[in-house]
């Protein structure tokens, strides 16, 4: 009769055990998972991080390109202000009237001559020169807004 109750004390050690063994390799793997998950959301945060960090790059970079663009533009804005007045020095010279230069001081004088119609000519290419440049670099600072802000595959 002892025996049975031998067996039985072994029987309930071994399912003991197995359950020690079973519970011990449950936390084992959730462990594990915890640690997988804890990993995936740093690697996550630190894509995100490199993300955000590329995308300003690439603002400050168009900004950048922009900022030149319209400075390109004011330096050819003076450039085409100091040909209009040596134009304008030329037409006095010769005694034209640098806002009209069709007009003359001597009475005698005939219409307008090649060099007046020439100022003329000049100062509206100058002022439809500017609005070009100005209208060139808000479409050049909006597209470079745009590719920015789009994800990498879609530029």
């Amino acid at each position: 009769m002892l025996e049975w109750k031998g067996y039985a004390l072994a029987a309930s050690g071994v399912a003991a055990l197995a359950a020690a063994v079973v519970l011990a390799w449950s936390l084992h793997g959730s462990a594990r998972y915890r640690a997988g998950y804890a990993q995936a959301q740093v690697d996550a945060a630190i894509a995100a991080a490199a993300l955000t960090q590329e995308m300003q790059n690439e603002r400050d970079r168009a900004d950048a390109q922009y900022r030149g663009a319209v400075l390109a533009r004011e330096a050819a804005q003076r450039d085409l202000v100091s040909v209009r007045a040596r134009l304008d020095r030329v037409l006095l010279t010769h005694g034209r009237s640098a806002k009209d230069p069709g007009t003359s001081r001597r009475s005698d004088d005939p219409g307008a001559d090649w060099i007046g119609g020439f100022g003329a000519c000049y100062a509206e290419y100058a002022d439809l020169a500017g609005d070009g440049a100005v209208w060139a670099d808000r479409l050049n600072g909006l597209q470079g807004y745009v590719r920015a802000i789009l994800p990498e595959g879609a530029k």
